[in-house]
């Protein structure tokens, strides 16, 4: 619940009359005190109460307790009374929010208070309670408040000039002495702005300006910090020199969320140094190594920015493949040339036993890899723990796993905090005291908590307070164990009806849940699901929350953490379990059938042409035009 009162009252429960908002102010003004029948009649008509006005007091109150809930005005003896959570009200929030600015300076923070105050002075709209006029009880709070905001737009612009913005405060100083020119504070931040600016005259031809206004319009002599002001300038005192400039500040988020790292964000990647040298090391005595762990745990981003830099740094020529979008073809291109690639790096090898390639067109695969590190091909995989069964099923590769194999296990607590700092520093950006014990405290004892880690860190980065990371935009983010979930939430419920659809079954495309209840990430053509401009609408709204990214001609959901950091997501998988194995294996079949030239022994036949008819005409899903003309064709030939 919200009550804006920094202008004409607004409410997120629905729209009063003019008289319910008055009604409403005036119990804010008196927010936990009790408020009598015939005061809300003044507040509300003035010197022209109608005889009925009790009656119309209580309808009052009954439709502002359907619009701000039941509990939000309590009748008392003589009254009622405004029982809201404080923050609920824009004016308190507006107090806070200057209280925490003034202590952000006392810390040497001026950035920080920089973003408060502009905060604050966000939630003003207009004259504060206009709905309650010149009802007495509200003119000297009213007077209050605008005063509180004088002052906080003079706060914001000294705080600017201690972050060294002197020559940007000055047109917003001119704006503020134009506004209210008899306010002397305002004065001296102009002065000082002129002055840091190399422009010693016009400071001082402010000052004088300041001093005949004074005289003409008050009869009064500047008061002290004007006077104190002037003789610095005459004597150029060091005193009013600018702060040294700040350290700039990136405006890219440092954190990647749930995408990985990859080959070029070496710079950026921190808290695996053993690991690499470890690597390496293995890598180095064998000409095979399998880097695996469960998921989360980081092991793309280790061989892709800690592992493949670090070969490149010492000269070695590396060539990247994703088993997802590799064929048979590119394998043999990108082990054929032993002059230009001295190794051949594979991530998320695990994709190569759910794609949609043949059980031969794996096993072709699998003794192609395995034909080349015989014959001296140095290769590093990377792959899910949870499939080295999988790969040691298959005869060509099955002792290559057997051998060479690295686990990665969780960060230590040294290094994921620096995970969490390293990048801050870089970006010039700074953590409020306590915020990394609070990450490492809720991480400690999760192998696949870093997606979880980062993707906090993204939305706390969006919650920052000018340069500061803090612990409450941390905790209003969700944290790790809430943040993904908060964020995708956000995102599907400011879809319509039929985006949310249109993501839903993209979703539901892009995971599928293995025997065993883990979630795999499926990797599918992109084309067909731009059909039109709502689904490039969902799918770049998808894409810029960083829950999916496009990789060449494919679409994969950015970290397979997603189903089960996501309640929405798990349980649309759970609840059709069955139509989304139907639907994933149709879109395997419908794929095959094209890269086949719609080959007639490809289609759908019997039991299994009945299901999916069925399954189609139960629940109507979402298909893709070749979907749609696969089933057609198998049935007609049928």
């Amino acid at each position: 619940m919200e009550i804006r009162v920094l202008g004409d009252l607004t409410i997120d429960g629905g729209p009063l009359s003019p008289k319910e908002r008055s009604l409403l102010a005036a119990l804010v003004l008196r927010c936990g005190n009790v408020v009598t029948p015939s005061e809300l009649a003044d507040a509300g008509w003035g010197d022209d109460v109608p005889g009925t006005w009790p009656k119309q007091v209580q309808a009052a109150i009954v439709r502002i307790r359907r619009a701000l809930g039941s509990e939000a005005v309590v009748t008392s003896r003589g009254g009622y009374r405004l029982v809201v959570a404080p923050d609920a009200v824009d004016a308190v929030r507006f107090e806070h929010l200057l209280s925490l600015a003034r202590e952000h300076r006392a810390d040497g923070d001026p950035a920080r208070a920089v973003d408060t105050i502009e905060r604050a002075l966000a939630l003003w709209t207009g004259q504060p309670y206009a709905d309650l006029g010149e009802w007495p009880p509200t003119v000297g709070e009213a007077e209050r408040l605008l005063e509180l905001r004088a002052v906080a737009e003079e706060d914001l612009q000294r705080s600017r000039l201690e972050c060294g913005e002197h020559r940007a405060v000055v047109s917003d100083a001119e704006r503020l002495v134009r506004t209210e020119p008899l306010r002397e504070p305002r004065w001296a931040i102009l002065a000082t702005a002129l002055y840091r600016g190399g422009r010693q005259a016009d400071a001082l031809a402010a000052i004088r300006r300041a001093r005949e206004l004074l005289d003409d319009e008050l009869g009064i002599e500047p008061g002290a910090e004007l006077v104190a002001l002037e003789m610095a300038i005459l004597r150029q005192d060091a005193a009013l020199e600018p702060p040294p400039a700040p350290r700039r500040t990136s405006e890219e988020c440092p954190y990647r969320g749930l995408q990985p790292f990859g080959a070029d964000d070496a710079d950026t990647f921190f808290g695996r140094d053993d690991d690499i040298v470890a690597v390496l090391a293995r890598a180095a005595r064998a000409p095979f190594l399998a880097v695996t762990g469960p998921s989360g745990c980081g092991k793309s981003s280790l061989v892709l920015a800690g592992i493949v830099p670090a070969l490149r740094a010492r000269g070695e020529s590396v060539t990247i493949l994703s088993t997802g979008g590799a064929s048979v073809a590119r394998l043999r291109d990108a082990l054929a040339d032993r002059t230009h690639v001295d190794v051949v790096v594979i991530d998320q090898f695990e994709e190569l036993f759910h794609s949609r390639l043949s059980e031969e067109e794996v096993t072709e695969f699998c003794t192609v890899l395995a034909d080349a590190i015989s014959s001296g091909r140095r290769v590093i995989v990377a792959v899910r723990s949870d499939f080295l069964d999988d790969c040691a099923r298959e005869p060509s590769i099955g002792p290559l796993f057997t051998e060479g194999v690295h686990l990665v296990g969780p960060l230590s607590p040294s290094g994921l905090r620096h995970a969490i700092e390293e990048p801050a520093k870089l970006a010039g950006l700074r953590l409020e005291p306590g915020l990394t014990e609070l990450i490492l405290r809720d991480a400690v004892g999760s192998s696949g908590a870093l997606p979880h880690v980062s993707h906090a860190l993204v939305e706390t980065w969006l919650r920052r307070e000018g340069a500061t990371l803090t612990v409450a935009g941390y905790e209003e983010s969700g944290g790790i164990s809430g943040a993904i979930a908060q964020s995708a939430d956000r995102l599907f419920l400011s879809l319509d009806a039929t985006q949310r659809e249109i993501c839903r079954s993209t979703f539901l495309r892009l995971v599928e849940i293995g025997a065993d209840g883990a979630p795999m990430r499926r990797r599918i053509p992109l084309k067909p699901l731009r059909a039109d401009a709502a689904h490039d609408s969902v799918l770049t709204g998808l894409a810029r929350a960083r829950l999916v990214s496009a990789e060449e001609d494919s679409l994969i959901v950015a970290h397979e953490s997603l189903a089960t950091a996501w309640p929405r997501l798990r349980g649309w998988l759970d609840d059709d379990a069955e139509g989304t194995r139907t639907m994933h294996a149709l879109a395997t079949a419908a794929n095959t059938w094209e890269s086949d030239d719609r080959a007639e022994e490809d289609l759908y036949r019997g039991a299994r042409l009945q299901a999916a008819v069925e399954w189609r005409d139960d629940t109507g899903p979402e298909l893709t035009e070749s979907e749609r003309e696969f089933l057609e064709a198998s049935a007609r030939r049928e």
